[in-house]
């Protein structure tokens, strides 16, 4: 046991006193940081061309105001108006004037799809206002597609989305006028009966971090067990090409060594973890969300992390030991790397509905048992009791299964120079007896 110890403490400190290791403690949540802050600083440009095109004759002038100016009152008739919400961007509005419906001219309909083509390629909204706008109706046989054009910007600050949003409230209050109903009905109609309140626990609101909670669990699980496994690849080919192994060989057996090496590097994995939990929650805390993460979660978080690390990790260091290069390593990690992507997606699906069917049966699924219910913990509603228990029996027994398994081809392989071996051979190796 102590040469294992040994071991593990020159893993361990072999990498956290390297440049790397001090450059992911920082940058990393810097990077996580800049995922939300970037979408909000571009999330329109400074000025957007709109064409209107305008087969009515009567929309294009309210909709140019409304659009250079949201403050402005949405048509003369309709002196009580309400600002549009808008994108942080201003309009250049162009009025396309036409003498008729589009759809009943050739030249017409040309220069309808050309303006199409210009707004998908240069990132422009193109307006096309017919009667069936006026009516609120769907466009009919013979004429013109009305609606929006422009590019597929997400987001509530979707330029796209503020345009609509005008047409539409200057075609109700319009209707609204010729029917001679108040004209302070449409704001009446659109606006909504009631809001949302995000709700913690207890009953009181909750801040936005209750809902980024689960991204940040997966995320954080997913570059603490993945991303600081793949240290050991790395780490096992080149002291395997140095011919390290076969002098510690002499003093530990070949289950130790594994043992220390992937008990050292699952340190690191720790030590960057507790980092960057500790800031988050520092951060939470200033935010007056302390309280988001209860001590249970915590604990299961480090449950799961560390029976999802040991077996990970296991298969990880078994792939180092049987090959001789990097490249080697990476033909043979290609299938593995494929299976470790998609606890990651799976786990962002489980968020919409983390007690559905198809969570529960993944929960099950080794590869995504430590990914899924974390995710399933962090949300609400928690998972049932047993479940919990139920799974982290599964992941116990596949963890020892896989270190079962990897300390026999790491037995064979770490001793093993010249021709990599075929994937037939390591399997064989892992059912043969010790």
């Amino acid at each position: 046991m102590s040469r294992m110890w040994h071991i593990l403490k020159r893993e361990y400190l072999e990498n956290v006193r390297t440049k790397a290791f001090i450059v992911g403690l920082i940058l990393t949540p810097v990077w996580m940081g800049l995922i939300f802050v970037i979408p909000l600083l571009i999330s329109a440009p400074d000025t957007i061309r709109v064409v209107i095109v305008d087969e009515t004759g009567s929309l294009a002038g309210p909709l140019t105001r409304i659009l250079s100016d949201p403050e402005v009152p949405q048509g003369p008739e309709m002196p009580e108006s309400r600002s549009m919400p808008r994108a942080k961007s201003s309009f250049e509005v162009v009025i396309e004037h036409s003498s008729g419906p589009y759809a009943q001219d050739d030249a017409g309909r040309a220069r309808l799809e050309a303006l199409k083509r210009e707004a998908g390629s240069e990132g422009h909204y193109v307006v096309v206002l017919t009667q069936a706008v006026l009516e609120k109706r769907a466009a009919g046989e013979g004429e013109s597609e009305h609606g929006v054009f422009g590019p597929a910007i997400r987001g509530m600050g979707s330029p796209g989305r503020v345009i609509r949003d005008a047409v539409t409230d200057l075609v109700t209050k319009r209707l609204l006028a010729e029917r001679e109903l108040p004209s302070d009905l449409a704001e009446i109609i659109q606006k909504p009966a009631t809001g949302f309140h995000a709700i913690d626990k207890t009953g009181a609101k909750s801040s936005g971090f209750g809902a980024m909670l689960p991204i940040m669990v997966v995320m954080l699980l997913y570059m603490g067990i993945v991303g600081i496994s793949q240290m050991l690849i790395s780490n096992t080919i080149e002291e395997k090409a140095s011919r390290v192994y076969e002098v510690l060989l002499s003093s530990v057996s070949p289950f130790q060594l594994m043992a220390g090496k992937i008990l050292g590097i699952c340190g690191v994995g720790l030590t960057l973890l507790g980092f960057w939990c500790g800031g988050g929650l520092a951060a939470a805390s200033m935010q007056g969300s302390g309280d988001i993460v209860s001590a249970a979660q915590i604990a299961w978080f480090a449950t799961y992390y560390l029976l999802g690390f040991l077996m990970i990790a296991s298969l990880f260091v078994a792939v180092g030991s049987a090959c001789n290069t990097i490249k080697e390593a990476q033909n043979l990690m290609a299938p593995l790397s494929m299976l470790l992507a998609l606890p990651l997606i799976v786990s962002m699906l489980t968020m919409s509905n983390p007690n559905g069917t198809t969570s529960t049966v993944m929960s099950f699924i080794p590869p995504f048992t430590p990914f899924i219910m974390m995710t399933r913990l962090a949300s609400v509603p928690t998972p049932p009791t047993w479940q919990v228990w139920a799974t982290l029996l599964v992941l116990i027994v596949s963890t020892y299964l896989a270190i079962r398994f990897a300390a026999r081809v790491f037995r064979v392989g770490i001793l093993l120079h010249g021709q990599p071996p075929s994937l037939k051979q390591i399997l064989r190796w892992m059912f043969t007896a010790e």
